[in-house]
């Protein structure tokens, strides 16, 4: 640690004020977010990963439990539900979550002037297996039992509080929508042509519409984590990436989920990923115009272009124009150059289209300083992935990280040794202040921390 860990980064945060209805942001004209006191604002912050929906990689995992790519949120439900009965699955999966983020983050955050989060979150916070609203409880009136709404409530609320915005991201859709761990399934990618699935992702997306509409802390819905309805995996469910088909897939999704919100919400800001080509995504100021497409004339072989015209049959999954909406990149680059291409790419599409843009994940060592200079000096809005990672060293992955943290192997580590692992020393900070607390430590350095501090400080916004 250096001496400002334990100081204040600037002064002004501690006044900062709770967000209020004031500060719902929107779209303006030119793709920029305003609030309704017509100031401009620029979100900057970081996710919450590893949270609501555990990746093994991130984790104090080890063993078969320990892998990337091998080991999913499925996984760890079905494992301690066979093991230990689904009563002590719920109690560990809760002391997890409360512990893993807490208060006193909030705190934190708003000491270094972040203002903006994102909540990755799945299906199944909310959802048992088979569907079924947890508790019978869809959320849509004030009172619930959920316990995925009733943690969000609680995250919003302290965002609220702490002058921070919220961006909610459907991390993990039923039925999965790529074939990679990070959804909490693997190899499924059944949400693209299950439409039992697709309905359960409309609904869940309706019911978070109804309890939070008007909320102005919640500042956007990130529609679909990197929806990757490609062939990247050579699974099945999938088609080539850039194909026609697998565009009009995703284009199609977005629509549903756009409308079934907009349904609900005419004020909240939507939010798209194009992942890691903006070209495949639509100008959203057209609805599709040529003929009715069927799925034998799409191509499921050859690449789709960046036509972006209102015929082109890539964007015939396209019914409505989207407005307000944020279209958003993750942007793992590590070089300057490609990096750069990105930013402007993403500077030219907001000036033709006026549509906002946001980099919503992005570790970019050895040119992280550079890579903040060039979204803030463009006021690219940004998370940064990811704030914490507990029993292991991955440098500038995080910002806090507890590398000697007890690492547990869930399919033959004890209930009460998962028990120790899921409780207190998850806790990043002593109770009531921004102090780290078991072993937890900042990844300092001028890639790390001190980039992302540069980072949030840019403009005093």
């Amino acid at each position: 640690m250096t001496a400002c860990d334990n100081e204040s980064s600037s002064s002004e945060n501690k006044d900062r004020s709770p967000i209020s209805s004031s500060d719902r942001l929107k779209v303006d004209s030119n793709g920029y977010l305003r609030n309704r006191g017509g100031k401009e604002v620029t979100l900057r912050g970081i996710n919450l990963g590893g949270w609501m929906i555990q990746e093994a990689w991130m984790g104090p995992f080890e063993g078969s439990s320990g892998g990337d790519k091998s080991w999913t949120m499925t996984n760890t439900l079905d494992t301690l539900d066979n093991r230990f009965g689904i009563t002590a699955r719920k109690e560990l999966i809760e002391s997890y979550e409360s512990n893993f983020i807490t208060e006193e983050d909030f705190l934190w955050f708003k000491r270094e002037n972040v203002n903006c989060i994102r909540i990755p979150f799945w299906y199944r916070n909310f959802l048992e297996a088979d569907l079924a609203w947890i508790n019978g409880c869809d959320g849509r009136n004030s009172v619930t039992t959920n316990p995925g709404f009733l943690r969000l409530d609680w995250a919003i609320n302290q965002a609220k509080r702490n002058g921070i915005y919220v961006i909610l991201d459907l991390h993990g859709a039923p039925g999965g929508q790529s074939m990679d761990h990070s959804c909490g399934t693997l190899g499924k990618n059944e949400l693209w042509t299950n439409q039992q699935y697709e309905q359960a992702a409309a609904e869940l997306w309706k019911s978070i519409a109804i309890r939070y509409k008007d909320e102005a802390a919640a500042a956007a819905y990130d529609l679909l984590n990197e929806p990757q309805n490609n062939s990247g995996y050579k699974g099945a469910n999938s088609w080539p990436p850039g194909s026609e088909r697998a565009v009009y897939e995703t284009v199609r999704m977005y629509d549903r989920l756009y409308r079934e919100i907009r349904a609900v919400d005419s004020d909240v800001i939507i939010m798209m990923e194009a992942i890691w080509h903006l070209r495949h995504l639509p100008n959203p100021n057209l609805i599709y115009s040529g003929p009715p497409v069927f799925f034998g004339m799409l191509s499921d072989t050859e690449w789709a272009g960046d036509y972006n015209s209102n015929s082109s049959p890539q964007w015939g999954g396209k019914t409505v124009v989207w407005n307000n909406v944020m279209y958003s990149m993750h942007l793992y680059d590590r070089e300057s150059g490609s990096f750069r291409n990105h930013i402007d790419d993403m500077i030219a599409r907001r000036n033709n289209w006026k549509t906002a843009f946001h980099t919503g994940e992005f570790e970019n060592d050895p040119i992280q300083p550079e890579a903040y200079y060039l979204m803030n000096t463009n006021k690219i809005n940004w998370n940064k992935w990811t704030y914490k990672i507990a029993g292991r060293n991955l440098g500038g992955w995080s910002l806090i990280q507890n590398a000697d943290y007890n690492q547990i192997n869930l399919e033959t580590s004890s209930q009460e040794q998962i028990r120790t692992a899921f409780g207190t020393g998850l806790r990043t900070f002593q109770n009531g202040t921004v102090q780290p607390a078991n072993g937890w430590k900042f990844q300092t350095g001028a890639q790390w921390l001190d980039a992302f501090r540069g980072g949030i400080a840019y403009g005093n916004r």
